[in-house]
């Protein structure tokens, strides 16, 4: 595909900057209040809008209609991210009577089934329609809930609690995701404790998901269970729920996780797969008319069984423009309807443009536009299978082209065997969705699908297969890799560059570029300078659980009362992954448990001493004590002890301020509700700063600045 030669032929690609200007300032800056004058300024924009373009027709005039135009778009992508005041019907942390419309099927989850639900009605002296979306947990163990589905009215009380954000340092921020999809609220519901009163889910979803239910039971009936299961679900359906968290390791660190999300891939081979079959249609403007109705319905009836994800709603809005387009023999510039499609979704939900998969869908696809005529006429190939091969391989890196900056910013890792990975993964993955529809399609002939069945789990289980082996090969990941939003959008600079000295080959572009790499790094050194003179202490939020760390320069110990060296990576990845990437310590890491092992750090961070079941520390001149058993509590002494810090954690002696002396405690979020009140008081009545990781978030502290 070209690349434009005039600007004029992506219009839409002129309009969707303003928009997104106006939709990232409306996020970040807040430029508009929630007000009905949006609208005058609109309107008014819109007047000025049609005036400029009355006056662009004078040569004089003619830079005023983009200048307006901009200015509306500009203003319209700010009104489209303006959140929505939350109702104030709904009081959090006490009862409320409500009725919920379930927007999803029940996920079942190790400990819970978890569904996201929409407050229609509340009672407050009379009942008032709201519409605010819920996240809702029932019991794991509630059967009735588990056979709940999509649209369901159910009548209850509940007990809304605010999302808490943990605070613990480059951790996923859970609050701010639920936050961007006006979910605020979280609530338990007691088995028993509700009653279905009706449904009120849209016709054509509750169809769509009962359709996908039914074709996953059909996969299992064929011979389909365990990995194999989860991942053709996931790979044919966008149905993730039976992946767990080893299944998702292994795509993730061998780079091949788009095959689990169904997107652009899956969506083309389908459409495809579909075109040929109605080929026959060709023959006369009706039946073509007949064929281009049944693709649109078929995109977006597979975009709505697949959950209607940015990506297969880009995907699905990109080829129903190409059917639209071939019906009237029309052929637009990709570029543009890419813009088209991006513009649309934005329209829709504006928050999309936060999305990760929404940013990667966009970044792959218009990569491999870009690179991968250029990369494909490195190496020529006679041989019909090495071309195929080298077909692959080129397209796997266009696509990391465009986003591997994003990649390295979000997961701080990099897959280093992504082309083997991806040379496994695409034909196997392209075969398993060919036979999952010839599956689908022979079902009804019970011994020949069966055959078919046994196929599809086979292709399956060489796709799982072959990428676990990649996985456990040695170095196949490349972790702790941090860079900062400015490093992210300065890597985009070089790629930008880069693209346009291939189209114009202006060696200027090139020198730019190498200005642009030459800074990235003098950034890089300046981090990692600045990380040599810190000295951090952090007491983590993790609920149920105390977990301390000591991070100095790129030396990284972690304080862990419960877990062995073998079991933290398991117990904490999610909570410490990001925080190591950072300060650059992967192979730095130290766990220190005073319960399992002797304490012997050969003093690179810190100093311990055992007193009495409490961990003395000694972290840059700061004494740090942390209880590891309730020995203390059997000791008398008769002078307090000084220290600098207290981390009270599930083993809090009771007699703890008799021994020592704190100058700041720290509670931590493996302390009760109830020993949680007890300390505060006493902390109250000693005059002792105090601060709770469950309330406020996680502790974290540069020792120097003390």
């Amino acid at each position: 595909m070209s690349f434009p030669i005039s600007i004029k032929e992506v219009p839409f690609f002129r309009l969707i900057i303003p928009i997104i200007a106006g939709i990232i300032c409306q996020y970040w800056l807040s430029i508009l209040p929630f007000s009905w004058w949006n609208y005058i300024v609109i309107l008014f924009f819109l007047g000025a809008t049609l005036v400029c373009f009355l006056l662009s027709s004078r040569w004089r005039f003619r830079w005023l209609f983009g200048l307006v135009l901009n200015i509306l778009l500009f203003f319209f992508g700010a009104i489209l991210a303006i959140k929505q005041p939350y109702t104030d019907k709904i009081f959090e942390n006490s009862s409320n009577r409500v009725i919920l419309s379930l927007l999803d099927n029940p996920q079942l989850r190790a400990k819970s089934i978890r569904i996201e639900a929409e407050v229609v009605s509340v009672y407050n002296s009379i009942w008032w329609s709201v519409n605010e979306k819920m996240l809702v947990y029932f019991d794991v163990r509630d059967s009735l809930a588990a056979g709940l589905n999509y649209g369901a009215e159910i009548a209850v009380d509940i007990i809304p609690r605010a999302v808490s954000k943990s605070g613990n340092p480059n951790q996923f921020d859970y609050k701010k995701y639920l936050s961007d999809r006006d979910v605020r609220f979280t609530t338990y519901i007691q088995p028993k404790q509700w009653v279905e009163i009706g449904n009120r889910g849209v016709m054509v979803k509750r169809i769509a998901l009962r359709l996908r239910d039914k074709l996953v039971l059909l996969f299992k009936d064929y011979g389909l269970s365990g990995d194999e299961l989860a991942v053709a679900s996931a790979l044919t359906l966008g149905y993730q729920d039976l992946l767990d968290d080893e299944l998702r390791k292994v795509y993730s660190s061998s780079g091949a996780t788009h095959i689990l999300s169904v997107s652009g891939l899956h969506v083309g081979i389908l459409y495809m797969f579909l075109t040929l079959l109605l080929s026959f249609l060709d023959k006369s403007v009706a039946t073509r008319a007949v064929k281009t109705l049944i693709l649109l319905l078929f995109l977006w009836f597979f975009a709505l069984i697949t959950g209607l994800s940015p990506c297969v709603q880009r995907s699905a809005l990109m080829f129903s423009f190409l059917v639209v387009g071939d019906f009237f023999h029309r052929k637009s510039n990709v570029y543009n309807t890419m813009a088209a499609s991006a513009f649309v979704l934005l329209v829709i939900n504006p928050h999309n443009l936060f999305d990760i998969g929404f940013q990667l869908s966009y970044l792959a696809v218009v990569s491999i536009i870009f690179f991968y005529p250029y990369i494909s006429k490195l190496i020529y190939a006679k041989n019909w299978a090495l071309n195929k091969i080298w077909s692959l391989v080129a397209v796997s890196i266009a696509a990391q082209f465009g986003t591997l900056p994003i990649c390295i910013l979000y997961f701080h890792q990099f897959p280093n065997y992504f082309l083997l990975a991806n040379l496994i993964a695409i034909p196997l993955s392209t075969i398993a969705l060919y036979l999952a529809v010839v599956l689908i399609i022979v079902s009804p002939i019970h011994f020949f699908a069966g055959y078919v069945g046994t196929a599809f789990s086979f292709s399956i289980r060489l796709l799982n297969q072959g990428l676990e082996y990649i996985e456990k090969a040695p170095y196949s990941v490349t972790e702790g890799l941090h860079i900062s939003v400015m490093q992210m959008f300065i890597l985009f600079g070089v790629i930008l560059l880069v693209s346009l000295y291939l189209v114009m080959r202006n060696g200027r572009f090139v020198f730019a570029s190498l200005l642009l790499l030459i800074s990235f790094f003098a950034l890089n050194l300046h981090y990692h300078i600045d990380s040599l003179h810190t000295n951090e202490f952090i007491v983590y939020n993790i609920n149920k659980k105390s977990l301390v760390s000591f991070c100095s320069g790129r030396n990284l110990l972690f304080v862990d009362i419960d877990t062995n060296k073998v079991q933290f990576t398991d117990k904490y990845d999610f909570f410490t992954k990001g925080y190591i990437s950072s300060v650059g310590a992967i192979k730095d890491i130290i766990v220190v448990n005073p319960l399992q092992e002797p304490i012997n750090t050969n003093g690179r961070i810190i100093k311990i001493k055992e007193m009495h079941g409490v961990s003395l520390i000694d972290f840059n001149n700061k004494t740090i004590a942390i209880p590891f058993n309730t020995s203390l509590n059997r000791f008398i002494g008769s002078k307090r002890f000084e220290v600098d810090y207290l981390v009270i954690n599930k083993y809090y002696p009771y007699n703890v301020f008799d021994l020592l002396k704190p100058k700041r405690v720290i509670i931590d979020s493996s302390v009760s509700k109830y020993a949680l009140a007890d300390i505060v008081m006493k902390c109250r009545l000693e005059g002792i700063s105090y601060y709770c990781t469950s309330v406020e978030g996680a502790f974290v502290v540069d020792v120097d600045e003390m």
